[in-house]
């Protein structure tokens, strides 16, 4: 059984990845040249995707 912790750090960076994501998205709508944030588009994907990796080994090992 996993600690709340995990789960919490989880959460957090589920969270982050998408803020992330969302304000790459308003800059780009918003004419900025986004070009040389993609690799902080790429950073935000993986953090989106380990914190629902995360979520999941949570609630599979609960």
């Amino acid at each position: 059984m996993k600690s709340k912790w995990n789960l919490f750090v989880s959460v957090f960076q589920l969270i982050v990845g998408a803020a992330a994501m969302v304000s790459f998205a308003v800059l780009g709508f918003g004419g900025e040249p986004v070009a040389k944030w993609i690799v902080t588009l790429i950073l935000a994907i993986a953090f989106v995707v380990l914190g629902i990796i995360g979520i999941k080994d949570y609630t599979a090992n609960k």
